[in-house]
């Protein structure tokens, strides 16, 4: 019996160990696939690596080119216009757009160099651009409006100009707006869009700053016109090309009305009116010429 039993041990422990061989055969197999792929995967990397790097990196290298040369040749296309004293809003604009034909065509190299196809690309976007402008009609009609205002030239940056119920000195002019500045030192963005078409009033490198007062009918009026006008021709800040208008305007139930008509710089507007104002008062005091006031009777009110 013992015989028996140590033969039926020796024959299960044979299937285990046959048994045990078998799934280690099994495991280092499975083990040698995956190795195997990883090395595969790894394999496939370093050809893409190898293959398109230097493509990457010429891309970037014609990118950094692009840019730099762009930035070059708007400065030099700049001082070329200053030089040559082409108006500054045309100066800017063909700087700019010198910069952005270089760069797009520096995009197009480098799209070529990351092994972009081209045409489909540009035709992807035409598509897409096409669709697009309908929804963008308002600045687009910007762009194309901020286009006209640069080529005609109704006005310049620096000049002072009235369009859209605005009126001040003009500080910018973009494809997409007008920067101006008012009287009140106020900054106003106006869209091309509400420029183009409207009725612009150029007032040049001046404003003109209209003074009045009343003198009695008692009073000296030729003095007063006379004081007058060597208060206005006195002020530093008064435009010496166009010569200040001084008369009578109109004769009123107080007194007569003596005007002064001026011109300034903007940015001395409201400086050359309180100093006018202020002398005018105190000339006419010395003087005793007299600023007829609206009275009433108590007793009529």
């Amino acid at each position: 019996m013992s015989r028996v039993l140590l033969c039926l041990s020796g024959f299960l422990f044979s299937i285990a160990s046959a048994s045990a061989a078998e799934t280690a055969g099994l495991a280092g197999t499975v083990a040698q696939e995956h190795l195997g792929a990883v090395q595969e995967v790894l394999h496939m990397v370093m050809l893409y690596v190898v293959k398109y790097a230097f493509q990457v990196l010429g891309g970037c290298v014609v990118l950094a080119l692009g840019w730099f040369i762009a930035q070059y040749a708007a400065r030099g296309a700049q001082k070329y216009f200053d030089d040559r004293q082409v108006d500054i809003t045309v100066s800017k604009f063909m700087a700019g757009a010198i910069r952005l034909v270089i760069m797009l065509f520096a995009l197009v190299v480098a799209l070529s160099k990351f092994g972009i196809e081209i045409a489909p690309f540009i035709a992807g976007i035409s598509v897409v651009g096409f669709g697009t402008s309908f929804a963008l009609q308002g600045p687009l009609s910007n762009y194309a409006s901020g286009a006209t205002l640069i080529f005609t030239k109704p006005f310049k940056v620096g000049e002072i100009i009235e369009v859209a119920g605005v009126v001040g000195e003009v500080v910018d002019m973009k494809l997409s707006c007008t920067v101006i500045s008012t009287l009140d030192n106020e900054t106003v963005v106006i869209p091309n869009k509400h420029i183009v078409g409207e009725v612009i009033h150029n007032y040049s490198n001046c404003k003109r700053v209209d003074v009045s007062v009343l003198v009695s009918y008692r009073a000296d009026v030729d003095r007063a016109i006379h004081l007058l006008e060597g208060i206005v021709r006195s002020n530093p800040h008064v435009a010496a090309d166009k010569p200040p208008q001084v008369g009578i305007t109109d004769f009123t139930d107080l007194g007569i009305n003596v005007f002064a008509r001026l011109w300034c710089p903007q940015k001395n507007y409201w400086d050359v009116r309180f100093d006018i104002n202020r002398r005018m008062i105190a000339a006419f005091k010395a003087e005793g010429i007299e600023i007829p006031v609206l009275q009433k009777n108590i007793k009529d009110v």
